[in-house]
Order: structure tokens, then C-alpha cells, then sequence
């Protein structure tokens, strides 16, 4: 036997590690002692018991007969002590150490038996009509490419409906792009012209008569107040050209007070508007300005700025032009 130097453990005379903390077994001299050999043990003769013989005419007993010896019966083996295998040498150790006798490396006690399984659990297998079973690495790539392919029509039913709520406005879009570059645009003229408020011989309707000598001019103050003209029918719009000033010379132009800022409001079919500032030069003649909205029904023009403060009238627009697609 070994006795471990560190946690004085006794271990068998062929451990090489200890088994109850993992320490190197060292000898004194460097080399490992030899197991005492076992003394040979003589076979033990059985002794048979001398029974006393039957006893003679003379009242004296015969010579003892030996009685017979029964051979003795084997006992039963007895099971082998279960082995607890070291998982990196593979060696067999005693199921009380902790580190293997050969190598030193740790000893896992083998698992225990499989927990018992709930009650649903087992109810839902019999409803299933299938025990449960193991997957295999075919059974994992399967259920991979099935939930790709279940992941990939979600994508695409998804796309499809995005694209039917919004794919009809972004092709009418598109299409309207190709229209707008391709085609001229046309005069819009509005069915009907109002204005927030109206000068004496300055009223609406003329800023859409094509004269640019007669003008609309508001009775009051210039700023907050507009002027809006009315189409027929949901025009696409373009292009807006205003005429600034009551009239084309340099005079007449300069005598009355002109647009700095106007913001220009798009009301479309559904009511929904669409705001556009526009900044004016103050220069006689006709001022060009992009400004692009769809289904538009009305259009209305308001004053934010002017030049010339403290003439009359206080603003004067010669004239409005529309350009765009019916």
C-alpha cells in the first residue's frame, strides 16, 4: 500500500495517482517498491470427527469409526464491484476515488437514470400516437430547410401585401415621372378665381385674364391675405408663373406695393394640401417656379412678404399661370 504525501490517503500499491485529491504518488528512492509477494499456504487436511464404535460383549466400546466428510459446499459468487471507467484513459477504478489511478484526470460518476417524464407530456406523446425519439442530424437539416421555406413565404406574402397597398400610388408615381419629362405641359386655367379680399377695380378674376397691365390687389393689409382659383376638374400641376406688380413698366411697377414671399397651397381631390414657398424678385415680367402636385382642385396663392411697404395698394400680382397635365 501507498500512503499519499500531501492528504495521507492509503492507495493501492499499483496507483500511480491519489485518489481522493489527484496528487502524483513519489517514492523515497525514485523507484515504485514491489508489492510483497504472498507466503504459500499449505493445503489444510480436513479432520474428520471420531465417533465412538458400538460396544462389545465385554461392555467395552470398539475402535472409533471415522465418520464420513461431507465436501465442502462453494458459496455463491458474489457479483463484481461495479468499475467507474476514467473518460480520458479508460481505465478501471474503484467507484470511491475521485481521480483515476492511471492518469490523475478527474472521475465522473455516471448519470443516473432518466427522469421521469410529466404526465401531459406522456398524454400528448399517446395523443400523437408516437413516443418520443431522438432527433438525428437528418432530422435537424430537414426541419432547417422547412422553417426556411416557412420563413420565406412569410417574406413573400408580406411583400405582396406591402406591394398592393403601396404599389399602385408608386407606379401611378413612376408613371407620372415618365409623363413630366417626356410631355410639354399645358395652361390650366381655373373655372373660378376668389381672393381673401378685393381693391375697387382690382378684383379677382383678373389674375387670370392674360393681361398683364390689369392686377388683383387685396383692400386691406398685404400680408395673410390670398388669392385662389378653382379647376373644373383634378389637374396634374407643374409649373406656376407669377407676374408680379401692377403693370409691365417700370413706373407703373414700382407705384404699388409687389410679392416678396408667397407660399403657394395645392388642395388635391381628398383635401389633403401640399405647401410650396416661393421667393419673388423684385423686377418687372413673368417669374417661373416648379412646384408639382397631383389630383389638385384647387390652388391658392398667399402673401407672406412684400417689397414697397407703405404704398397702395399694399401688393399687386399682375397675373397667375398654371402649367401641367389634365
Amino acid at each position: 500500500m501507498i500512503t499519499c504525501t500531501e492528504c495521507g490517503a492509503t492507495n493501492g500499491h499499483d496507483d500511480q495517482f491519489c485518489g481522493t485529491c489527484g496528487e502524483f504518488l513519489h517514492w523515497d528512492d525514485g523507484s515504485r517498491p514491489d508489492p510483497p509477494r504472498p507466503k504459500p499456504v499449505q493445503p489444510v487436511q480436513p479432520v474428520r470427527p471420531v465417533q465412538p464404535g458400538p460396544p462389545n460383549l465385554h461392555g467395552q466400546r470398539a475402535d472409533p469409526v471415522p465418520s464420513p466428510v461431507e465436501d465442502p459446499v462453494d458459496p455463491p459468487p458474489r457479483p463484481p464491484d461495479p468499475k467507474l471507467a476514467c473518460p480520458a484513459c479508460g481505465v478501471d477504478n474503484a467507484p470511491s476515488r475521485r481521480f483515476c489511478r492511471s492518469c490523475g484526470g478527474e472521475l465522473v460518476a455516471p448519470a443516473g437514470p432518466a427522469p421521469r417524464r410529466t404526465w401531459w407530456r406522456r398524454w400528448w406523446d399517446r395523443l400523437r400516437r408516437r413516443a418520443p425519439r431522438r432527433r438525428s442530424l437528418r432530422d435537424d437539416r430537414r426541419a432547417a430547410r422547412a422553417t426556411r421555406r416557412t420563413l420565406l413565404i412569410v417574406l413573400a406574402l408580406c411583400l405582396v401585401g406591402v406591394l398592393a397597398v403601396v404599389g399602385p400610388p408608386l407606379a401611378r408615381q413612376a408613371v407620372d415621372e415618365v409623363r413630366d419629362r417626356t410631355e410639354d405641359p399645358a395652361s390650366l386655367v381655373p373655372a373660378s378665381v376668389t381672393a381673401s379680399s378685393e381693391a375697387s377695380g382690382a378684383g379677382a378674376p383678373r389674375l387670370t385674364d392674360g393681361a398683364n397691365n390689369r392686377y388683383w390687389a387685396p383692400s386691406g393689409k398685404a400680408v395673410d391675405a390670398w388669392v385662389e382659383g378653382r379647376f373644373a376638374e383634378p389637374v396634374r400641376l407643374l409649373v406656376v408663373v407669377i407676374t408680379p406688380g401692377a403693370g409691365p413698366r417700370r413706373q407703373e411697377f414700382l407705384a404699388a406695393g409687389r410679392p416678396r414671399g408667397l407660399t403657394v397651397v395645392a388642395v388635391d381631390a381628398g383635401g389633403r394640401q401640399h405647401r410650396t414657398d416661393v421667393e419673388l424678385r423684385d423686377e418687372p415680367g413673368p417669374q417661373q417656379f416648379a412646384v408639382e402636385a397631383s389630383d389638385v382642385v384647387r390652388i391658392r396663392l398667399v402673401v407672406r412678404s412684400t417689397y414697397g411697404p407703405g404704398l397702395t395698394p399694399s401688393v399687386a400680382i399682375g397675373e397667375a399661370e398654371f402649367f401641367g397635365r389634365r
